[in-house]
């Protein structure tokens, strides 16, 4: 029987680099530039740097050992998954890169490899044959962090599973050891968000006829549903090729007063949701506290005081509102100016445009940490759901992360590449936070049926539950599906899990404790995958 390489050891070697070193490899027989600690404790170890005499960049670790034995490595991203961002297994490739951790199967048992959740750098693994490394960034955007104090970078974890075990159990087992704490909705989240029959074409009249459509769609639920607004209701927001979707965060002409608005949908019997984009303004803001100017305004840097106050200011005043959660989108982009922030192009350089960051003792991945809990902390105990955030910082700072990228109201290939491959993360789901996949699109240009399939999968694995729905579209067995699956939504009694995960990263098959099986067909709209494929049609 093959063994698995124990990384709670030392590392066989270490290589690292700071702004004036490049990597010393260990042929040159000198030593690493970047001073660390690797403490091994109880079932896990801390990586801790230490401030150098130049700025530290990257650090890479390196445990030797037989992988021959591998049959097949799964691996996540950086960010939200979807086409340019896959996530699947695949046959074992020392270069590619792995975020945050790992899976492996070989000789009919899984392991995994990974760092906690919250860490103070971007960390991915590479595994090959002949053993496993882990990269550490530690960069502040585009050069080295200026570390003042010793940091702890993250803490590596490993599990490994019994001799035939399901790889999706030891999966959720592992997704438990990630995350110390992770922050779960008080109730679930089930309802309407507009983005993908509207567009950002919306208006108060629009979203109080959404909302009653949305309760006869819940019936009699024991909780309220969410009507969730998303982009369109900002003053400044125009429409067309170049766009501007920014602040300010004041409503526009065709909502008025917002307080009003939320009130409205309350005595309804609706919750209220609200989606800014916390990082692109047009307004007067000083000049240091701007990163670069991109999108028709100015980009913030998350890392100046300024812009945390301001952001913090902006979230008050959507909270006095009244509303019950606040969506924050467009984070990762503004700041590193990268879409999609996959695993393989960006693992080193996160930033384009050579960003350069106003706080330079702080890693990137610090930086961005440090502006979710900015978000949390003024959104107080209310529901956040981090959309275009990077997942692994967003666990136990917000309640729901976006897991995969867009869906589309135009055509369901865009729901099946995104939605559907994103649910391949469905073993953090309320290990890390709960995953919400994206929403289930009711237009006229998409099969009503297969969006009921998928709005049905989330309410059975307990993931959040999200239609966008054109008012009046459904005919009445529609009608009566979606009513029964918001219903399920409510219960929050998901137990569904994937059979069968190393098979398929378009998920089909799914089944409970008492072995009842679900199983859907995302191939038969269009016989098979849509080849010739835009966004909008």
């Amino acid at each position: 029987m093959k063994t698995f390489i124990d990384i709670l050891r030392a590392p066989d070697a270490a290589y690292g680099a700071t702004q004036v070193s490049e990597f010393r490899w260990e042929e040159e027989k000198l030593p690493c530039p970047v001073q660390f600690e690797y403490q091994i404790q109880n079932g896990f170890a801390k990586v801790i740097v230490h401030p150098s005499n130049s700025p530290v960049k990257y650090l890479k670790l390196r445990w030797r050992g037989d992988f021959s034995f591998v049959d097949k490595v799964y691996g996540d991203q950086w960010e939200r998954a979807g086409t340019n961002a896959v996530l699947d297994w695949r046959s074992v490739n020392g270069s590619r890169v792995l975020p945050w951790f790992c899976y492996l199967i070989g000789d009919n048992k899984t392991a995994c490899y990974g760092v906690k959740t919250g860490a103070n750098c971007f960390a991915f693994w590479q595994v090959d044959t002949h053993g496993i490394t882990l990269f550490l960034n530690l960069t502040n955007g585009w050069n080295g962090v200026q570390l003042e104090k010793p940091l702890l970078a993250c803490e590596v974890v490993q599990v490994e599973g019994e001799i035939g075990q399901d790889c999706y159990d030891i999966a959720v087992q592992f997704s438990k050891k990630l995350c110390d704490a992770p922050k779960i909705p008080q109730e679930p989240i089930f309802g309407v968000n507009n983005w993908y029959w509207a567009y950002g074409n919306i208006s108060k009249e629009i979203v109080l006829q959404e909302t009653d459509y949305l309760l006869s769609m819940t019936g009699n639920t024991k909780h309220r549903p969410y009507m969730i607004i998303d982009d369109g209701w900002q003053k400044n927001r125009t429409y067309g090729d170049n766009a501007y979707i920014g602040g300010e965060w004041t409503p526009n002409e065709r909502f008025g007063d917002m307080r009003a608005v939320v009130e409205s949908i309350h005595e309804k019997g609706a919750k209220v949701g609200l989606w800014f984009r916390p990082l692109l303004t047009r307004e007067n803001v000083p000049q240091d506290a701007i990163l670069c100017e991109e999108n028709g305004g100015k980009i913030l840097d998350p890392s100046h005081p300024y812009t945390i106050q301001k952001v913090m200011e902006d979230v008050k005043r959507i909270k006095s509102w009244g509303v019950d959660l606040i969506k924050h989108d467009f984070t990762t982009i503004d700041i590193t100016g990268i879409q999609p922030l996959t695993s393989e192009q960006h693992a080193v350089y996160f930033i384009e445009g050579k960003r350069n960051f106003y706080d330079k003792t702080r890693t990137l991945a610090t930086i961005i940490k440090d502006l979710y809990y900015a978000i949390q902390a003024a959104a107080g105990e209310i529901d956040v759901i981090g959309c275009n955030t990077i997942g692994h910082l967003t666990a136990g700072i917000h309640s729901v992360y976006r897991v995969g990228n867009d869906t589309s109201g135009q055509n369901f290939e865009w729901t099946k590449r995104h939605g559907v491959n994103s649910i391949m993360r469905l073993p953090l789901n309320n290990a890390f936070y709960n995953v919400d996949p994206d929403c289930a699109a009711f237009t006229d240009m998409v099969n009503a049926e297969i969006n009921l399939d998928y709005l049905e999968l989330c309410a059975i694995t307990g993931m959040t539950t999200l239609a966008s729905v054109t008012p009046h579209i459904l005919h009445e067995d529609e009608m009566k599906r979606i009513r029964e699956i918001f219903q399920l939504a409510d219960k929050n009694q998901g137990n569904y899990v994937i059979k069968n995960y190393d098979k398929n990263c378009i998920p089909d098959t799914y089944i409970d404790p008492s072995g009842n099986i679900k199983k859907y067909n995302w191939d038969k709209i269009y016989d098979g995958s849509r080849t010739v494929l835009m966004w909008a049609k």
